[in-house]
């Protein structure tokens, strides 16, 4: 007679298994019905008909936590709609890819269809470790497939060139994209009785979160400011809560600090508008939007002089601290030079937050990339497109 425990065991790990099985053959399922359902059509003046590799893109929440690559698709969406059958393109962003990316893009080309790549970071050993193959084996092999690549900043196109491999086909380097008239400045900038700092956006390591209370610490402490700390956004590690309290009891910035976990996008407007600098020390961000929309907003920026930061930042908008260039470990710019930057940057405000705003609108303006999208996918599918061609517009002053 089988034991009852052994009876529900068995019948509980035969659910998950059958429960693992639809998991996985659901997505391939309707990657086989998109393919069924695909018409490709080229030569002359073909119609723009997007994929972007999930259906749910189709309707994401313009207010809605939104987060990671997805964002930008809400842009090109408005102009050029998901389209579930029928599509003739397909747009993938690398930090967004849909499950089973590698079986759609295949089964897609097969047909003739096109693919556009859209490449943000690749993994490195500071941030994975020895495990950063596995985590770039998905982007190595679809920017190779790719009939264009969309590089988010030249940043992106060097790391991707040295842990992707470098590629044949065309790019174009294209920052991302900004509406203007949803990142706008406030009326006027809180009181500047109390600097207010803001460091937003999802940390995936504990470092950033340290450089940036340290900054306030020394604020504090050696510059006699009163000065306050916003952290907004997912702590995403191990034991993030717990260690990120103990380093503000330990500094004593409890009264000065305060933690959003998550917000809407709504709210980030808010969140931006109650802050007089954006304090960014990531190291290596390919291509942040928090510092775009920030800038759009008249928030001055203080951050790492590393990835593709420099391109983004010029030194009327802000102020990046040096680094060294390290791909083994992370460096967070010391809190001290961060500290002078923010002191500076207060002291003549009005002339960094005007020049940020007017950077951000003549450099990341969403009309410049969405035209520059609608050129990529038409040379595209007619067959006109030039080989390697680079951008124009978005001039950068780092060089892969």
């Amino acid at each position: 007679m089988v034991e009852p425990i052994s009876f529900w065991a068995s019948l509980f790990y035969g659910a998950l298994g059958i429960a693992s099985v639809l998991k996985n053959a659901l997505p391939r399922l309707k990657n086989a019905y998109q393919l069924r359902n695909l018409r490709f059509e080229s030569g002359g003046n073909p119609q723009i008909r997007v994929n972007y590799g999930s259906h749910r893109l189709s309707k994401l929440p313009r207010d809605g936590v939104v987060i990671g690559g997805a964002v930008k698709l809400l842009q090109l969406q408005k102009h050029f709609p998901h389209r579930e059958t029928g599509f003739n393109l397909a747009y993938l962003v690398s930090s967004a890819l849909p499950p089973y990316a590698v079986d759609l893009v295949r089964g897609i080309k097969d047909q003739g269809c096109k693919l556009v790549w859209n490449q943000n970071g690749v993994a490195y050993p500071a941030w994975c470790g020895d495990f950063y193959p596995w985590f770039n084996r998905t982007m190595r092999e679809l920017i190779h497939l790719a009939d264009f690549v969309i590089y988010q900043s030249a940043f992106c196109k060097m790391s991707a060139d040295r842990y992707l491999g470098k590629t044949q086909a065309p790019h174009q380097i294209l920052f991302n994209p900004l509406d203007p008239e949803e990142f706008y400045p406030a009326e006027k900038p809180p009181d500047f009785s109390r600097y207010e700092l803001l460091a937003i956006g999802t940390s995936h390591h504990f470092y950033r979160i340290l450089s940036s209370l340290q900054t306030l610490e020394v604020l504090h402490k050696e510059w006699g400011i009163s000065a306050h700390l916003t952290i907004a956004g997912k702590l995403n590690w191990r034991g993030a809560e717990a260690q990120v309290n103990r380093a503000i009891r330990q500094l004593k910035l409890r009264d000065h600090v305060t933690i959003f976990p998550s917000f809407t996008r709504l709210e980030a407007r808010a969140l931006y508008r109650k802050a007089h600098v954006l304090l960014h020390p990531k190291y290596k961000d390919p291509c942040p939007t928090v510092a775009i929309e920030a800038m759009a907003m008249g928030i001055p920026v203080v951050a790492s002089n590393s990835g593709g930061m420099p391109e983004l930042v010029p030194p009327t908008a802000g102020i990046l601290v040096n680094v060294p260039d390290d791909w083994t470990r992370d460096h967070a710019p010391p809190p001290r030079e961060l500290a002078a930057a923010i002191v500076k940057i207060m002291d003549n405000y009005a002339a960094y937050s005007t020049a940020a705003r007017e950077h951000a609108v003549r450099t990341f303006h969403k009309d410049y990339w969405i035209q520059a999208h609608q050129a990529i996918f038409h040379d595209l599918l007619s067959g006109t497109i030039q080989p390697q061609a680079l951008t124009e517009h978005f001039l950068t002053n780092s060089t892969p």
